[in-house]
């Protein structure tokens, strides 16, 4: 009898935990209440806005550019360094191939939603795994081996890191991706562990264990799901750094390569001609930027929803 109190009382504790004594949907009502939270906040509602922008504009650019083809091999000398309101042909003016400066920002967001889709899609699941699997066995030969291992990666910038490794492979977008989330996934493996870390010893994770549940189940049903705040924060500001250090790499030749419409590879091509013909290099520049400053509020608003949401 004695055993069997001791397992109904750990099944209320999981179920209260996970929301299960809440109503039929808790999940709907998690999502509900973290979104109220997140739209009170006018910057991160702005930070969505411009998210989804970019996003569109990476699938559907080919179709809003006013010259898709001015994104590639394209020349037009007559209507090269066509300044910015010149015209209504080209409203954010030419480069010094006549090519129109806004199709291929338009065009340069594929690229760059594309860098950080493929860096986090390959950093995420190894970072935390790797962290999840280390914060459940703390202080075992486990922990120390994967925490060991990530600090190797930890010690070298991603950037200086990822510049040695396109330095040494042929300078393509690719390798660029490869390089990038060769440093990057330790960040994620770290923040998952800390989280983890901080919940193992918790009276549902008890619960669970004394409910014979497997590690499998305690480490991705009950552990990262109460972790997953600070990974979705951590994950949307990563967006405009990796955009960042990917447009960084195209600027010193060692990523995109023209004619591709990148955004690193135009400032690169346009600082010839600075500071006499600014917008090739500034226009661009802001592009970078309003990616940036959209998915770091973004970020903040995550935060603040899964924050108000505990």
């Amino acid at each position: 009898m004695a055993e069997d109190d001791l397992e109904e009382k750990a099944k209320n504790i999981i179920d209260k935990k996970e929301g299960l004594t809440k109503g039929p949907s808790p999940l709907l009502d998690s999502l509900k209440r973290r979104w109220y939270r997140f739209k009170l906040n006018p910057l991160s509602l702005l930070g969505l806005s411009i998210a989804i922008i970019t996003i569109f504009l990476a699938i559907f650019g080919e179709h809003v550019a006013p010259h898709p083809e001015h994104g590639w091999y394209y020349h037009n000398y007559p209507a090269r360094f066509t300044e910015p309101f010149e015209t209504l042909t080209y409203p954010l003016g030419t480069d010094d191939y006549g090519r129109c400066i806004l199709s291929r920002i338009i065009l340069g967001f594929r690229y760059s939603v594309r860098m950080a889709a493929v860096v986090l899609g390959l950093t995420l699941p190894v970072g935390v795994t790797s962290g999840l699997v280390a914060g459940y066995h703390r202080n075992t030969w486990v922990d120390t081996l994967i925490m060991r291992f990530s600090d190797v990666f930890v010690a070298v910038p991603p950037l200086v890191l990822a510049l040695s490794i396109t330095g040494i492979l042929e300078p393509t977008a690719e390798n660029a991706m490869i390089a990038v989330s060769l440093g990057w996934w330790p960040w994620y493996a770290r923040i998952t562990y800390n989280n983890v870390s901080s919940l193992v010893n918790e009276e549902f994770i008890k619960a669970s264990q004394i409910m014979g549940a497997n590690k499998f189940h305690i480490m991705f049903k009950n552990l990262l799901p109460n972790a997953l705040g600070p990974i979705l924060t951590k994950a949307s500001l990563d967006v405009g750094l990796v955009i960042l250090i990917g447009a960084s790499l195209s600027f010193v030749g060692l990523g995109a390569q023209a004619p591709t419409p990148d955004l690193g590879t135009m400032v690169a091509a346009g600082i010839t001609w600075f500071p006499s013909r600014w917008w090739p290099v500034i226009l661009p520049s802001l592009a970078i930027s309003f990616i940036i400053l959209g998915f770091n509020l973004l970020g903040d608003g995550i935060q603040e929803a899964f924050e108000e949401a505990h």
